[in-house]
């Protein structure tokens, strides 16, 4: 009796298909986000949202161990002020997606400010074949003013 009941339970799991299987879990990597520079992350607690400048760029970096054999799954979640938002409390969350490219050690993905992003609280979660390998919060500044030369007190 027992046996046809795993039987059964085999054969319920492969008609469900992969729903039903253990989740595979991320390849060994080092995850990263922040701003690039120099050939480097710089993971910061506080990020400078600069429109349109090539000053800064901000985003995510994967360093695989070992290079993959196949594309994998990066997916990404910001979290951010909600520019519609008339009490300043709304969120939006931003989604996208890429694959990894098989054979590289390195994915970067570069991220822009866009048109109605605003300071505040913000928070970022990056997954890696339905692992997270990134979860967690920053804040977006406002750049600081600078005064023009010649223009001392």
């Amino acid at each position: 009796m027992k046996a046809s009941a795993t039987l059964a339970v085999l054969a319920f799991c492969a008609a469900l298909g992969p729903g039903c299987r253990k989740e595979e879990t991320a390849p060994s990597l080092r995850a990263e986000f922040g701003v690039f520079f120099g050939g480097q992350v710089q993971e910061r607690e506080e990020l400078e949202l600069t429109r349109g400048s090539t000053r800064t760029v901000h985003g995510i970096r994967l360093d695989f161990k070992e290079a993959p054999s196949r594309g994998l799954e990066v997916t990404w979640e910001i979290t951010k002020p909600d520019p519609s938002s008339k009490s300043g409390t709304g969120t939006l969350v931003e989604y996208g997606k890429v694959s990894s490219r098989p054979g590289e050690t390195r994915l970067d993905i570069p991220l822009a400010w866009k048109p109605g992003d605003r300071t505040g609280s913000w928070h970022v979660k990056v997954s890696v074949e339905g692992a997270v390998v990134i979860d967690r919060n920053f804040r977006v500044v406002a750049p600081p003013t600078t005064k023009p030369r010649g223009d001392e007190d």
